[in-house]
């Protein structure tokens, strides 16, 4: 799964806490020009950062991306399974505060532009984010768990009941006679699983 987060949802924080999580920095695709001295990116930048998010998510990971308008653009092709995590609109003031903590906390410049870019456009960002034709996972209160969140939108993760209705379908298909020794395998390992 890939994760569209905006400024100072928590990508980082979690991603410090577990394996699971990767938080693919987008500031790590800029380089120094030797000619003019300058850091830039690559025009195609986002196709290559994109692509190392759909990598990592294909491996198991949940890949926990930038919100740039070409990451969105990019992504909105793929095969992944993609949302995009943003505070609802009510929190603007508090998610403003939010962000002018971290940056006085860190002394970060990539803290001060999220803290600025929220100040400035927070209402309009969060509406563009909310728009851009992904699933959306909606943050309503500052006192929440994103991991919690992000397992309820992980299309991975099954049940024990559902894995038990796909091998219960999967034994109804007129083709399941050659299969039948490894469905029912399967059966027996999914009665054993402690899920």
């Amino acid at each position: 799964m890939i994760v569209i987060g905006y400024q100072g949802i928590g990508k980082s924080t979690l991603a410090t806490k577990s394996l699971r999580y990767i938080d693919l920095e987008s500031s790590s695709f800029w380089f120094d020009d030797p000619e003019t001295e300058q850091r830039v990116r690559h025009g195609n930048w986002y196709e290559v950062y994109c692509n190392v998010a759909e990598d990592l998510s294909r491996q198991g990971y949940t890949v926990f991306v930038s919100s740039h308008q070409p990451v969105r653009e990019r992504l909105s092709r793929s095969d992944e399974y993609v949302i995009t995590c943003v505070p609802s609109l009510d929190l603007k003031d508090k998610w403003i505060e939010k962000l002018r903590l971290r940056y006085e906390n860190s002394g970060l410049e990539k803290d001060y532009k999220a803290y600025m870019n929220a100040a400035d456009s927070f209402t309009e960002n969060v509406t563009e984010m909310m728009n851009s034709g992904f699933d959306v996972l909606e943050v309503e209160d500052m006192d929440y768990d994103l991991k919690k969140l992000l397992e309820v939108c992980d299309r991975r993760r099954f049940t024990k009941e559902e894995v038990k209705q796909h091998i219960d379908d999967l034994k109804n298909w007129d083709n399941y006679k050659p299969f039948h020794n490894a469905v029912d395998f399967v059966k027996r390992m999914v009665e054993r699983m402690d899920v």
